[in-house]
């Protein structure tokens, strides 16, 4: 008889839950908190009803910006989401270097981020949560440096409160609503209107952290903004990018733009920027980035790790040859000036070599292998001494 009466209770759960769906959401009307079953319910039924991709607006290609951007996929709400965001920025920037970074130790994580302009963590909504705290702290290193990482919207707030960059009491999401701009003159905003109606799912948070810069707001809730650290910036784009929707796409194609100021362009041989000026640091189509790390890419000639990196004093870069080759390795600023010749031009066979940096002046500075075949590059940072 307790069974019975149990399963009859249950099944009048669902149909009450069912029923109750079957007004839409609208924020300020009814606010539901992340983390519930009813917003899961909500979720999963409207992203089946999301519109088809011949409905998806294709924004320009842009074929003179290069940034080299790290895929955080880690806490991912699920496989497609990171590929169908990491597509979308390949086909707007294809000439950017694009990695991604599924799972490993924070130490993994740390040599994935070294030569990176970008961290995109896409709709992050689950994990462990100590490896969020402690790729938290490798994500803020990176930021204090003069990265960028961009947070997109999340029915989960407390894995953002996880990594720990943003001060969030409260996290929401609300179904077609009408976003309001509070900065319309921010490069993010540039193209889109001072008030513009979202098709998909838009997640405002509840922020405490006073250094949180709101761009745009959902009756008062921000929707989109970013929070300066040390020479870098942590954005939150509170949107979805299963679909190329217009205004959400065109923002986070502008805070990638916005990351790329005042850093080297890097153009094909006689194509000029507008500004007319090549910086001295060009990278060729042939040359390639190679990252240590789980989440890298793999070089077939060899394996390079420079550690620590930040350094004080001096560093470490070890290279194991997998083939012999000729190898030249030095160390130049971002202006494309040589710091330091660590290597002259040597015929090598396969075996593991080991250099060391030297007590240069601090700043941003990158190690240029070049063989054969090309040139690998790896960023490393020279801090002062405390």
């Amino acid at each position: 008889m307790l069974r019975t009466v149990s399963i009859l209770a249950l099944v009048s759960g669902f149909f009450a839950l069912s029923a109750y769906r079957a007004a839409e959401p609208k924020f300020g009307d009814q606010l539901f908190p992340v983390n519930t079953t009813v917003a899961q319910f909500f979720l999963s039924e409207e992203r089946q009803l999301a519109p088809s991709s011949d409905e998806e607006w294709m924004p320009e290609t842009d074929t003179l910006l290069s940034m080299h951007i790290l895929m955080l996929n880690y806490s991912a709400y699920d496989n497609v989401y990171p590929e169908k965001t990491k597509v979308l920025i390949q086909r707007s920037f294809p000439m950017s270097v694009m990695t991604d970074f599924w799972e490993g130790s924070a130490a993994d994580l740390s040599g994935s981020l070294a030569g990176q302009d970008i961290v995109v963590v896409p709709y992050p909504a689950g994990g462990n949560p100590d490896n969020l705290k402690r790729y938290g702290k490798e994500l803020a290193k990176f930021v204090r440096q003069g990265g960028l990482v961009i947070f997109t919207g999340t029915d989960q707030y407390a894995v953002l409160q996880d990594f720990g960059l943003l001060d969030i009491d409260f996290g929401y999401f609300c179904k077609a609503p009408t976003i309001h701009e509070t900065s319309p003159e921010h490069p993010v905003l540039t193209g889109t209107t001072e008030e513009f109606s979202m098709r998909n799912y838009a997640y405002p948070l509840d922020i405490s952290d006073p250094n949180f810069v709101v761009l745009a707001d959902v009756k008062g809730y921000p929707v989109l903004g970013y929070k300066p650290i040390g020479k870098g910036n942590v954005v939150y784009l509170g949107f979805e990018y299963y679909f190329d929707e217009k205004e959400s796409t065109q923002v986070l194609l502008n805070a990638i733009r916005w990351a790329a100021q005042g850093k080297p362009v890097i153009a094909e041989k006689g194509i000029e920027t507008e500004s007319s000026v090549v910086t001295p640091l060009v990278l060729k189509r042939s040359e390639e980035i190679l990252y240590a790390g789980t989440g890298g890419q793999k070089n077939e000639m060899f394996d390079l790790k420079i550690y620590p990196n930040p350094y004080v004093s001096k560093a470490t870069l070890d290279i194991e040859l997998k083939k012999s080759t000729t190898l030249s390795v030095e160390m130049v600023d971002e202006s494309g000036r040589i710091a330091a010749l660590l290597l002259p031009k040597k015929s090598l066979s396969p075996g593991f070599y080991r250099l060391e940096l030297p007590n240069v002046a601090p700043g941003v500075y990158l190690v240029q292998c070049k063989t054969n075949e090309g040139t690998t590059i790896r960023r490393v940072f020279k801090t002062a001494a405390n």
